[in-house]
């Protein structure tokens, strides 16, 4: 398999970034040198990130995909060589610990999340293997991980691999890697092994490279949720529009907190939903709290990221008999005033 076939690292492609001008903030890329010029683009057009903040667990073996359904919430009985998935990992109590990104490739399960939460992922599933005949290893290093979005992104990406997936959670394989689409004018591009500068180059052509913070935005942008460290154990699914979403099956068999959720699902229990909102000042972070007069606190920042025209936009779980009410603030009672976003 082409996943463990080689030993090139993504370092490999940081230092082939940091050759065409890239500036790294922490894990992310901060910007290619024209940060300016960058936040237009982000605004307008196609843009190319490296999304180097993210991870990939391979879960292979012959007893993979029965270990996956009893510990994810959605289907992987669905998932084919087209097709990839949403989908989450939660406590007994139907809490949140990670959402993911799911597909197959040949004849393994990848599993991308956030580089911060692959260590206990990784571990807490392993609790799990007992005799199953499963392995389970991080392999992020062993690829890299690009997003591509704005408009024309679909046409960009077709220009610089001959095609591209159509429709959202379509996956296009190739020899190197997968092409997937995760909903209008956003696509991701996973690259194994030594291919990962010449893909990048290849994109960079049709794409305008900028920070990760702009991927991020576009993520906000398309109301794509993502567990933190910062978030875990906080939401059932269903607050983060994770059915919505079509990361929950409620026709598979059991997993961890199924019984919570479904009856979240069929109960009518949620009383906090995800909502986008906008922040003229202030610098919104996860985890942070979200109050409403006269002091309540209403809700928790699920992920932020500045948006090109000033300030900063955020997804936030939000009690839904306070969402509509627009006097939401952030971190206090007499914090920056939010605005709720279309």
């Amino acid at each position: 398999m082409s996943t463990t076939s080689s030993v090139a690292a993504s370092g490999g492609l940081i230092e082939h970034l940091r050759q065409r001008g890239a500036r790294q903030d922490g894990a992310e890329v901060a910007d290619f040198g024209r940060p300016d010029e960058e936040r237009a683009a982000a605004g307008s057009g196609a843009t190319l990130h490296a999304l180097t903040g993210d991870a990939l667990l391979e879960v292979a073996g012959e007893d993979a995909r029965d270990f996956l359904q009893g510990q994810l919430s959605n289907d992987v009985d669905t998932l084919n060589a087209t097709r990839a998935q949403l989908s989450t990992y939660c406590t007994a109590q139907g809490r949140m610990l990670a959402s993911l990104l799911v597909w197959r490739r040949a004849d393994a399960f990848l599993l991308q999340l956030p580089a911060e939460l692959a260590a206990p992922v990784r571990s807490r599933l392993q609790k799990y293997v007992l005799r199953a005949r499963v392995s389970l290893a991080d392999i992020g290093e062993r690829c890299a991980i690009l997003g591509l979005g704005g408009a024309g992104s679909g046409a960009a990406l077709e220009a610089a691999l001959g095609t591209a997936p159509r429709h959202p959670m379509d996956r296009v394989g190739f020899e190197w890697g997968d092409a997937i689409c995760l909903g209008h004018e956003l696509y991701e591009v996973v690259v194994f092994g030594d291919d990962m500068a010449s893909i990048w180059d290849r994109l960079a052509r049709q794409a305008r490279p900028t920070g990760t913070r702009w991927w991020r935005w576009r993520l906000i942008q398309a109301g794509l949720p993502g567990i933190t460290a910062a978030t875990q154990e906080l939401f059932v699914p269903q607050m983060a529009n994770m059915e919505a979403l079509g990361a929950v099956s409620f026709e598979k068999g059991c997993y961890p907190g199924q019984e919570i959720v479904a009856r979240a699902q069929y109960r009518g229990q949620v009383k906090r939903r995800l909502v986008r909102l906008h922040a003229p000042s202030g610098t919104p972070q996860p985890g942070q709290t979200l109050f409403a007069p006269p002091a309540a606190a209403v809700g928790t920042v699920v992920n932020a990221a500045p948006a090109p025209a000033g300030g900063f936009d955020l997804l936030a779980v939000v009690q839904t008999d306070s969402a509509g009410r627009g006097a939401l603030r952030l971190g206090s009672a007499d914090g920056p005033p939010l605005a709720l976003a279309p």
